[in-house]
């Protein structure tokens, strides 16, 4: 069998766990690691590779025209938004992603970060630190979390685990998904409503859009004017799905009182420029949600499981983002012509 290039084009310290599940592929797998941050980089980086493993790499229509040896595509991640996959389906080029490595990690941070704005843990903390000021009417009108509404924009397996974990709190959980059938809302005890009423209702509103060409700035102003309740906006899917000038201004009027952010526009934000370093009313994280030791070990070995399952031609057993896109049954012929 012919001996495939697979290059990782970023830098993490999951190399024992690729070497560990690689052991019994050394005849078919040729592993490199070439940290690669701009097209030149990856065109230069990947040129003699089969397949490339990314998370957030550019990986654009120049790119892909420029590397004429690629296969496939396989992310180390759930998304997939640095790719160009209008291009890549028509090239009729694979792209996989991995969608079970850290939705339990996700999926406790919006948890955590309700509950601990639900009870004012932070401010809380603050106004004893550093005002130092003991006052435990500090928030008057703090409610119980049985008593307030969660609403989902989107409901995919993140966004149903923490509904899983705020049940026992007794909240009301509401969901936005038009692609989901109504069985699983029904089966959840999730009541299935527009993106309209999700901001009418909501006291808590958590965002799990993938970010594509349909729903970037889709959490904008004119969502934000909906608000009746003043909620807490909390992003942990793609930073470019809200319009973060839009959230800055609802921030500032009232009509989101509160943001727990762990996504920005910018994968790596310009700190000095952020408008939101200086915001009292607004938690940043740096893109931690999906992280444990635990994920990063399964995102090494579901990420060369779907390599290994495409050398082998198991398509049935890859995550592949555009399946009902490419033909897999010509990409068999491309493969055996290449193998000869």
């Amino acid at each position: 069998m012919k001996k495939y290039k697979v290059v990782r084009l970023f830098e993490d310290h999951t190399l024992e766990h690729e070497e560990r599940f690689l052991q019994e592929y050394k005849d078919v797998i040729d592993f490199e690691i070439r940290p690669s941050f701009t097209e030149e980089d990856v065109i230069k980086n990947a040129a003699d590779a089969d397949i490339i493993l990314v998370v957030y790499e550019p990986i654009t229509k120049k790119v892909l025209e420029n590397l004429p040896h690629l296969k496939m595509v396989a992310y180390r991640s759930i998304g997939f938004n640095t790719i160009d996959l209008e291009y890549a389906n028509e090239i009729n080029l694979p792209v996989a992603n991995i969608t079970q490595y850290c939705i339990h990690e996700v999926a406790d941070y919006v948890a955590a970060g309700i509950l601990a704005h639900n009870r004012r843990l932070l401010d809380f903390n603050k106004s004893v630190k550093e005002d130092k000021k003991w006052d435990y009417e500090l928030f008057p009108n703090m409610r119980r979390l049985s008593a307030q509404t969660v609403g989902f924009i989107g409901f995919g397996n993140i966004a149903q685990l923490v509904a899983k974990r705020l049940e026992v709190f007794g909240a009301k959980m509401i969901a936005y998904d038009p692609y989901l059938d109504e069985e699983v809302f029904k089966k959840l005890g999730i009541e299935s409503v527009s993106l309209e009423e999700i901001f009418k209702a909501s006291d808590y509103i958590s965002s799990h859009l993938p970010l594509n060409p349909e729903t970037e700035n889709t959490i904008n102003k004119d969502l934000f004017a909906l608000t009746t309740k003043e909620p807490v906006f909390v992003n942990s899917s793609r930073g470019g799905v809200v319009d973060e000038g839009d959230l800055k201004e609802s921030l500032e009027n009232g009509q989101i009182s509160y943001a727990i952010l762990d996504v920005l526009h910018d994968e790596y934000p310009d700190l000095d420029k952020l408008p939101f370093m200086n915001m009292d009313n607004v938690i940043l994280t740096p893109h931690i949600a999906f992280y444990s030791l635990e994920a990063f070990g399964q995102s090494a070995v579901d990420s060369l499981k779907n390599v290994i399952s495409f050398i082998h031609e198991k398509y049935d057993q890859i995550e592949f983002v555009n399946r009902g896109s490419i033909d897999l049954a010509e990409r068999r012929d491309q493969q055996e012509t290449i193998s000869k």
